[in-house]
């Protein structure tokens, strides 16, 4: 990744932050594929499919999901070639918007193109007038969310989240690339799999650990919106059902499962604990749900505290929500961080101490002032296991 790239990525994420989205920086899709060995045997391996610069990701009042991409290039060469590309990388992530960023000039058949096929076309002074039509609370280029689109610190954040201990790297994989490409619903189930698998490993002492657990949480939060956008198009007044339903792929998938356990149950001698058709830590995903239901105009600081959190701690330089916002932090969408955060410890089995460890840069903040002789700073050494 060169230098004029993550300057590109940098300017991108800044431009979304100011049009109110949440970001997310080097998507990477791939799945996994048959693979034939000389000896004739099959096996799986995976092949990359593409990888996505900047997705943003926002929420309307009804909880549907906005998502922009920007592509960065610092190239004009092949542009033509690349909107065909980004089109589909568009209608893939169902984003709502698709821009490509480039360094240098865009070439006119590009520009024209681009009209064409509803993408935008942007130069680094495009990016700098479009911000000024966006008004925002307050100056994020300021301050400690000034890290955010700091190229080198971008760089830092991406090289220390793929050095890890290779016994979580199920985890990491799942995080960098499957999620993107599993059906949505499937990562309501798959997220606390993939953490549970790893529980005894993650510590809650180790702030890239805890950064790891934000950035499942980022990813949750989204995922929540999607169960939320199903359920309130298909019979709000009945949320426990219908989530039921989603998280099975919908009412047919469900009543499939149901009739299978029903079966099961009547070979073991309709004992009413086998053949269950819900995960146990069901219960707790709906309270989780009814909680981010009640508050959609949260959804989107709650989603941003969640990558301010899991940036700063993979950077090791941690800044609670409170000192990174300030008065212009929102407590109850700390609170849904710190809720999500409190659902998946408890679901998937990790260290309780995470759900401490957790509070402390997320909302007890907001109750209890950061020592003054360490302004902006969080120590996470004296957490116990």
């Amino acid at each position: 990744m060169s230098e004029l790239d993550l300057e590109l990525k940098a300017l991108g994420r800044r431009l979304l932050w100011t049009m109110g989205f949440s970001t997310r920086v080097d998507v990477q899709m791939r799945s996994y594929v048959p693979v034939r060995s000389r000896g004739g045997r099959n096996s799986t391996g995976f092949e990359s499919y593409t990888d996505l610069d900047v997705l943003g990701i926002a929420f309307s009042p009804g909880f549907q999901t906005q998502r922009v991409v920007i592509d960065c290039k610092t190239t004009k060469a092949g542009s033509t070639e690349r909107m065909f590309w980004l089109r589909g990388l568009a209608d893939f992530f169902e984003a709502d918007m698709a821009y490509m960023l480039r360094s240098k000039a865009v070439t006119d058949s590009a520009r024209q193109l681009a009209s064409r096929l509803k993408l935008g076309a942007l130069l680094p002074v495009d990016v700098e007038e479009m911000e000024k039509l966006h008004r925002v609370p307050f100056d994020f280029r300021m301050g400690p969310l000034a890290q955010l689109f700091d190229p080198a610190l971008i760089a830092k954040q991406l090289e220390n989240s793929r050095q890890i201990d290779s016994r979580l790297q199920p985890l990491a994989e799942y995080v960098e690339f499957d999620y993107w490409v599993y059906d949505p619903y499937r990562n309501l189930t798959q997220m606390v799999a993939h953490l549970a698998d790893v529980r005894s490993l993650l510590n809650p002492s180790n702030p890239r650990h805890l950064g790891i657990l934000f950035d499942c949480i980022w990813l949750y939060l989204a995922t929540c919106a999607k169960a939320i956008e199903y359920v309130r198009v298909t019979h709000i007044s009945d949320v426990d059902q219908n989530l039921q339903a989603y998280l099975f792929g919908g009412q047919v998938a469900l009543r499939e499962k149901q009739h299978l356990a029903t079966q099961m149950r009547g070979l073991v001698g309709n004992d009413p604990s086998v053949g269950s058709v819900l995960p146990e830590w069901y219960p707790g995903l709906l309270e989780l749900i009814g909680r981010l239901i009640r508050n959609p105009s949260l959804f989107a600081a709650a989603m941003r505290y969640a990558e301010w959190l899991s940036f700063s701690l993979t950077i090791e330089n941690p800044a609670s929500i409170h000192t990174a916002f300030g008065k212009f932090s929102q407590p109850t969408a700390a609170k849904l961080v710190a809720d999500v955060a409190g659902f998946l410890v408890s679901a998937a089995g990790l260290k309780p101490s995470f759900r401490q460890a957790a509070r402390a840069v997320a909302i007890d903040d907001f109750l209890i002032e950061p020592p003054e002789q360490f302004p902006g700073q969080l120590s996470l050494g004296d957490v116990n296991d």
